[in-house]
């Protein structure tokens, strides 16, 4: 049994596929079996995937029709033989200790699931992205209060801290952990599928550790389906959220993150009209139109509603470390957002705010 299972999905990656797997197969750990899934790739990526197999033991190939990254990390997962499984996209690339130090982590502190930290890398720069939590191994309600909560969404319109992102390539998992409980993910959604993975894992999680060291190159690609115009947006990030709100329902967590969850909607929300923008093959009038029908969504005005009665009511005695303008700034936003949807009940009080952001 090797230590440590990676799963690639392929699709279409050519041009970044031999950064990846340089990349691992420069890991300081030796004891790895490397699963590329080849997901109906048009280019030439599942041969650059042969190539490299036929160069090195550790590689197994799985060429399969189109389904979606979904299917295709579930493909890794069902054929991975590692104690430990751990995810890399083939479009970003790993630090050469990322896996040992890792496993050395999970082993120390017997968790079934770790974490670390990653840098955002673009053409121009490379970023520092940690988790603010300072200690090794993290408790049920540490796991709730410091993960799953900034996973789910933030806690103030504009808040002090970065929220933790969901991926699942800063992970690494016990392969019998993921199998007990039939950890899998959900087919069919192009965004976030990671996202419901992590929160889902961590609820069954009793205890995480964290590496404190910065291992991965998460590399924001231009091209990819997070920075171009996506028609099924709305419809995918409604159907992550309606599972995300199942999810956190089931383990009893949704007064706890109602707030939360409100504010990831709004986000959400926010994200498919700026989509549009990215939308040159029709006219303005019919991309205004679709931003209307966004906007316009009953559920959207409900938590716009309640986010007005959490950042407003709650912020008028600003007994809180906000300052004054803080806060005055968080209450423009949320009065903003409800003027541009008309979700505000009272008319009378349904007026844009011009303050400067």
């Amino acid at each position: 049994m090797n230590n440590v299972s990676i799963i690639i999905p392929v699709y279409n990656v050519e041009k970044y596929l031999g950064r990846c797997l340089d990349s691992i197969l420069s890991q300081t750990m030796k004891d790895i079996e490397i699963i590329l899934v080849n997901d109906g790739s048009k280019d030439s990526s599942l041969e650059i995937c042969r190539n490299y197999a036929e160069k090195d033991s550790r590689i197994v190939v799985i060429d399969k029709k189109n389904e979606g990254v979904s299917v295709a990390r579930n493909t890794g997962i069902n054929a991975a033989k590692g104690r430990y499984i751990g995810f890399v996209d083939p479009d970003d690339w790993i630090e050469p200790k990322m896996y040992e130090s890792m496993y050395n982590t999970i082993e120390k502190y017997k968790c079934s699931m770790a974490l670390c930290n990653y840098f955002k890398d673009s053409k121009f720069s490379s970023t520092v992205k940690t988790i603010k939590v300072n200690k090794d191994v993290l408790g049920k309600l540490d796991i709730i209060n410091e993960l799953i909560a900034n996973m789910v969404g933030i806690e103030d319109i504009l808040p002090k801290y970065s929220n933790v992102m969901g991926c699942v390539w800063r992970c690494l998992y016990r392969r019998d952990f993921i199998n007990d409980f039939e950890l899998r993910f959900k087919p069919g959604i192009s965004i976030m599928e990671d996202l419901l993975f992590n929160v889902q894992s961590l609820i069954y999680c009793d205890r995480v550790c964290i590496d404190h060291g910065v291992y991965y190159h998460y590399m924001q690609n231009k091209t990819s389906s997070l920075h171009t115009y996506n028609e099924k947006m709305w419809q995918d990030q409604v159907e992550v959220h309606n599972t995300l709100e199942e999810i956190i329902e089931e383990a009893d967590l949704s007064e706890y993150m109602r707030n939360r969850l409100d504010s990831r909607y709004i986000a959400m929300a926010a994200c498919a009209v700026g989509n549009e923008v990215y939308r040159s093959n029709i006219k303005l009038s019919q991309r205004m139109k679709i931003a209307r029908y966004i906007m316009n969504d009953k559920k959207l005005k409900e938590v716009l509603n309640r986010a007005k009665q959490y950042n407003l009511e709650n912020l008028r005695d600003l007994k809180d470390l906000r300052s004054k303008e803080e806060a005055e700034r968080e209450r423009t936003v949320i009065r903003n957002l409800i003027f541009y949807t008309g979700s505000a009940p009272d008319k009378s009080n349904n007026k844009r705010v011009n303050k400067q952001m």
